[in-house]
């Protein structure tokens, strides 16, 4: 009898075991409604770990105030609090850390109101500027939410009276300086000065047009057929971020499939010039699938860290691309979909501390996403090498490894603190597991160096060496030959005389 309480018991046990075994994995896999995933050398898509996983969604009504209504745009201020261009709800209403609702903006200023606002920014000292888009024009209110100007359609011949200015994105620099992006200006950016003035405008895209077509424009066309012909005209920037060093990171999402390649992502320094680092497998554009299923990356928001990780929205195709400083694509992950996580429209991204915010206009909801043991890991790993702490970045990779035995940049990442710190020839085959040329070959260069100046005695005693090895036996051969051919002659002699 105990004999069988005992099997009984044994028996619960393993039960109990395998039943939480075979659960654990697939809560984990259920929640996950999304792949996760890089490319590599060959720009095949390789499956790499969640680097973000879904946290919730959150809705006006969740939040404490009136549900959103086709928001556009989402901001966090440097305090956390989070501030949202309710557009249909014609409202700025933000919220503090904790996702309850603060305040709003409905009405200011004797009774004014918005008409369908697209864009916000939070200055540094909390002032607010909205681009109140329909109203045509952008509004700044100070850290108490008070209205403080209106500033309408900048006076200048560059944008003429039948040009509306319907602003969609604001930003601000330390300097008080003013950069907006408005509906049907497509000659970049439009810059103000801190009263309003018109200043320039900044980045403007440029176009590529066929010869033959701009032959025919110009020489033989009529004006009708002028008139009848496609516009050629430059694409419009969708969004932008002010990053920590002022330097104005854009996107363009309107792109034709045939233009795939251009720069969606760009960095514009003061002068307007596109400096975005481009080192990676592939140029920072998205996807590079979209030739088989017809999906191309369109992005509509992006947000860059102080360590200038940045990470893009595909709004088209509901994915989040993370890249480094450089240019590699470190992860993608996200889809569109109904479920937890999923989205229908997302619009605009934003980043506080370890977690991710997507505004979906669709859903009408805040969607976050916290980062994983892995996220946090290559984050980690990007940041302290861009602080120049290598040998701790390098431990930081070694990590990810365990994780991810495919990840190209983690042997990249250990082959460039092997390269700083001189070990070239080890740094050489992590870069030849990664299949990265560049590195490899300067990692080669540099290996190619030290043994050349390491060697260099030995090398050119041996050539001596050799020098003379080859006189003396070049010597003895002649003196061979030499001998032999006397010994010849007297044989020969000595024959004739017989």
């Amino acid at each position: 009898m105990e004999t069988i309480n005992k099997k009984i018991v044994f028996c619960g046990l393993l039960i109990m075991v395998l039943l939480f075994a075979s659960l654990q994995p697939t809560n984990v896999k259920a929640s996950v409604p999304y792949e996760s995933y890089t490319y590599n050398f060959w720009l095949d898509i390789v499956r790499s770990p969640h680097a973000y996983l879904p946290d919730k969604e959150s809705t006006g009504s969740s939040m404490g105030t009136t549900d959103l209504n086709a928001p556009s745009d989402l901001f966090i201020a440097d305090n956390g609090y989070m501030y949202i261009a309710d557009t249909n709800n014609n409202r700025i209403v933000w919220f503090n850390q904790d996702m309850e609702f603060v305040d709003e903006i409905t009405t200011f200023h004797n009774g004014d109101t918005f008409n369908q606002p697209k864009g916000i920014y939070v200055t540094k000292d909390n002032r607010l500027f909205v681009a109140d888009t329909e109203n045509e024009r952008i509004i700044e209110f100070d850290a108490n939410k008070q209205f403080i100007r209106t500033i309408n359609r900048p006076e200048t011949d560059l944008i003429t009276d039948a040009t509306s200015f319907r602003p969609t994105k604001v930003v601000v620099d330390d300097a008080g300086r003013i950069y907006a992006l408005a509906i049907g200006i497509n000659s970049g950016i439009v810059e103000l000065n801190p009263d309003g003035t018109f200043q320039g405008f900044m980045g403007a895209s440029e176009v590529s047009v066929n010869p033959i077509t701009s032959i025919w424009r110009r020489y033989f066309a009529t004006k009708e057929q002028l008139a009848r012909m496609e516009l050629v005209i430059p694409t419009e920037y969708n969004n932008l971020f002010l990053d920590n060093e002022e330097f104005i990171y854009v996107t363009m999402g309107n792109v034709k499939v045939e233009d795939y390649g251009i720069d969606v992502i760009r960095r514009l320094n003061p002068t307007g010039k596109n400096v975005l680092r481009d080192f990676g497998y592939g140029s920072p554009v998205g996807d590079y699938f979209f030739k088989t299923d017809g999906k191309i990356t369109r992005f509509n928001d992006i947000t860059v860290t102080d360590y200038k990780l940045y990470t893009a929205l595909d709004g088209a195709n509901g994915k989040l691309f993370t890249y480094d400083y450089d240019g590699n694509l470190l992860y993608v992950f996200g889809s569109n979909g109904d479920r937890k996580g999923n989205f229908t429209n997302a619009v605009s991204v934003a980043q506080y501390k370890d977690t991710l915010f997507v505004l979906d206009s669709g859903k009408n909801a805040i969607i976050s996403f916290k980062m994983s043991k892995y996220g946090a890991l290559v984050n980690d790993a990007v940041r302290l090498h861009y602080e120049g702490k290598y040998n701790e970045a390098a431990n930081k990779w070694e990590e990810v490894l365990k994780f991810n035995a495919n990840s190209d940049m983690a042997y990249i990442g250990l082959g460039r603190v092997l390269l700083r710190n001189g070990e070239y020839k080890k740094a050489m085959e992590y870069f030849d597991l990664a299949n990265n040329r560049k590195y490899y070959s300067k990692a080669f260069t540099f290996y190619r160096r030290e043994f050349l100046a390491d060697k260099f005695g030995a090398i050119v005693t041996g050539l001596i060496i050799t020098f003379i090895i080859f006189i003396f036996a070049r010597f003895m051969l002649k003196r061979y030959r030499k001998n032999r051919e006397s010994i010849r002659r007297k044989a020969t002699n000595e024959y004739l005389l017989k």
